[in-house]
């Protein structure tokens, strides 16, 4: 599906933050770090345009496969995934063993569900880059998508020995685990995850997820009672919450929950839905 995409509409109304006067009229950088800082500048603020002009003067002033990356990744957010990929490829023949130029090949291969394709570039990138944690997810995420469940398990545990710190990756450990079925693994990842960033809403009603597939409903109700408190305004978790509350018996906090969580709008509505799916064996 990579070939003859038109530009999406969003792509020609991209300008989400209008210049300000300053911008307008400061002198643009004469360098190809500068070109590049002023392109990441401009790609935050949804600047499309603008930002793949300044990713373009850079690979112009160095045509190297970092460059041309950096185009390629902007190419690929407007979803113009055949001007992305000739800039892989351009930073490929530059040089064969970037491993940012195969990682970003993987990562547009991704986007368009190519996860053979995919696959291939991102082992490609960890052989010339094997202690990149986060290039290890994203090849772990792909093995899931896969069915290859325990080859992801082993490209986890390799990300979590290079950072054991990072709740990211003990996050992905127990989704795999949890695709394996292996409940208790998945609660003690989860577990480790939230005491790393107890501050995340997510990872604590996720953990509430874990708690409940392995039916352990108090410490799930728990958990969404958690992440609502750090985050009052998702009622998806209160809602959760209630449904743990109504599955213990315990019909008065459930139905008070219920109550409070009611006037959900449609984000809260989904992440419900989907949260009982997953509760129930299905997937994420």
């Amino acid at each position: 599906m990579l070939p003859g995409y038109p530009v999406p509409k969003f792509f020609l109304n991209m300008d989400a933050v209008p210049l300000t006067e300053d911008e307008r009229y400061r002198p643009e950088p004469s360098s190809a770090d500068g070109k590049k800082e002023l392109a990441d500048e401009h790609l935050t603020k949804g600047r499309i345009h603008q930002s793949i002009t300044c990713y373009k003067k850079a690979a112009r002033l160095e045509n190297t496969p970092e460059r041309r990356t950096d185009l390629g990744d902007a190419y690929a957010f407007a979803e113009l995934p055949v001007n992305a990929l000739k800039q892989y490829r351009k930073a490929l023949k530059n040089n064969a063993k970037s491993p940012v130029a195969h990682f970003g090949l993987a990562e547009l291969y991704t986007r368009y569900g190519r996860w053979h394709a995919a696959i291939t570039e991102y082992e490609i990138a960890l052989r010339f880059a094997p202690d990149n944690a986060f290039y290890r997810s994203k090849l772990a995420i792909a093995y899931v998508v896969s069915s290859r469940v325990p080859d992801a398990i082993e490209q986890l545990e390799q990300a979590i020995e290079l950072c054991p710190r990072d709740a990211f990756y003990r996050f992905e450990l127990a989704e795999a685990y949890a695709e394996m079925l292996r409940h208790e693994d998945a609660v003690a990842e989860m577990e480790y995850a939230v005491s790393l960033s107890r501050a995340d809403d997510y990872y604590h009603a996720r953990l509430g997820m874990f708690y409940a597939r392995a039916g352990q409903l108090n410490r799930a109700a728990v958990s969404y009672m958690q992440a609502f408190d750090l985050n009052p305004g998702m009622l998806a978790y209160l809602c959760l919450a209630a449904d743990m509350y109504h599955s213990l018996g315990d019909e008065k906090r459930a139905d008070s929950a219920y109550e409070d969580s009611r006037g959900m709008g449609a984000f809260d509505a989904d992440f419900v839905h989907r949260a009982r799916q997953y509760m129930l064996g299905g997937t994420w």
